[in-house]
């Protein structure tokens, strides 16, 4: 009867340490779960292209996040401070990224205050369409007037017609100098027709 007796406190206080130690392990997760990169875009090793943003994907929410995209000669492109929504982090970038091998080096704090850092997230852009080029010939964007919509030689008309309008100008100073000189002529001559005029009156006026 004894032995009855003490194998029941005994095996009370075996249920109870193994409830104790279910407890332990189903709250131990949370306490000690650190952030996780779980996908990107674009992903690692990839080939994308037009590539403006990229967006990483952590196993829990982000508190904060620093996110910096170069390429092979260390150059950066990211443009403002990364964007946090739950898991997710998204970095604009300062346009379509140029052809070439780029780097995505983070530093993230989730929930438990854990940093988690890494650079060795690589990709490949392809690049952005190239720009079509203008219509109307070699110099044509930058020229105003007739000369901008002329099919042939526009950039040699322009010099033509800056020429002639050169020219033009100068004759019109040209003319302007030489009415200018004969009304000062004129004037100059009436004066000494005058003063003649004033010293015949005065020689008169004395005999």
């Amino acid at each position: 009867m004894r032995i009855l007796k003490l194998r029941r406190p005994a095996r009370g206080l075996g249920i109870a340490a193994l409830a104790a130690a279910l407890l332990t392990v189903v709250m131990a997760p949370p306490a000690l779960a650190h952030p996780q990169l779980m996908e990107s875009t674009p992903a690692k090793g990839a080939s994308a292209e037009s590539v403006t943003e990229v967006a990483l994907v952590f196993n829990e929410k982000i508190n904060v996040a620093k996110v910096v995209v170069t390429d092979a000669t260390g150059k950066a492109f990211q443009a403002g401070e990364a964007e946090r929504s739950g898991t997710t982090v998204t970095q604009k970038l300062t346009g379509a990224l140029p052809a070439g091998t780029y780097t995505i080096a983070y530093r993230v704090v989730g929930q438990d205050g854990h940093p988690l850092e890494n650079d060795d997230l690589t990709f490949t852009a392809a690049g952005g369409a190239a720009p079509a080029p203008s219509a109307g010939g070699v110099g044509a964007a930058e020229q105003t007037g007739p000369a901008a919509t002329a099919d042939e030689q526009p950039l040699k008309i322009d010099q033509e017609q800056a020429a002639a309008d050169e020219e033009s100008g100068s004759g019109a100073v040209l003319w302007v100098l030489i009415i200018v000189g004969l009304l000062i002529g004129v004037g100059i001559g009436l004066g000494i027709v005058f003063r003649a005029k004033r010293k015949h009156q005065a020689a008169t006026g004395s005999e």
